[in-house]
């Protein structure tokens, strides 16, 4: 009970910290997608826009940042939460899920972090095509295993 009178109910806190995953998951993928397709452009720009090209990749990178920071978090944070209703941890799906984010996302915004430092730098080799390949694919089995997963893993009852 908080010193206002008012009781905050676990349940609450989950919904809270799964608005701010979803909140934080768009942001970040939003970020990488528009970094992506910034450093295409970069890679064969003229060199008057370079400047301007590598302070927007920056800007967005850190927006980028700012959005994994807070998914990973939430997520970490509702993976763990004390709610026998959200029992993640013991399930197939949310493992194939993490794993996805583990070995398809995240070494996307590595990758994509690292392009952005080596064009500041004037070291301009094209990003690769099958990042952007990856990315997707591993957002598609993501959407799956979120919203089939529960449903494909489920023990039937007979």
């Amino acid at each position: 009970m908080s010193a206002d009178g008012l009781q905050i109910s676990m349940d609450s806190v989950a919904l809270w910290l799964r608005a701010a995953h979803l909140i934080g998951l768009f942001v970040w993928l939003g970020g990488l997608f528009a970094v992506y397709w910034l450093l295409r452009f970069h890679a064969h720009a003229p060199k008057e826009a370079h400047e301007k090209l590598t302070l927007m990749e920056r800007s967005l990178a850190l927006m980028m940042d700012i959005g994994a920071a807070l998914a990973i978090g939430c997520g970490i944070a509702l993976a763990v939460h004390n709610n026998p209703a959200m029992h993640y941890m013991k399930q197939g799906w949310f493992h194939i899920k993490l794993t996805v984010v583990v070995l398809g996302v995240l070494p996307v915004h590595g990758i994509v972090r690292s392009k952005i430092k080596k064009y500041a730098n004037g070291a301009l080799s094209p990003i690769p095509n099958w990042l952007w390949t990856m990315l997707l694919l591993a957002i598609v089995i993501i959407i799956i295993m979120v919203f089939r997963g529960p449903l494909m893993f489920a023990k039937s009852g007979t």
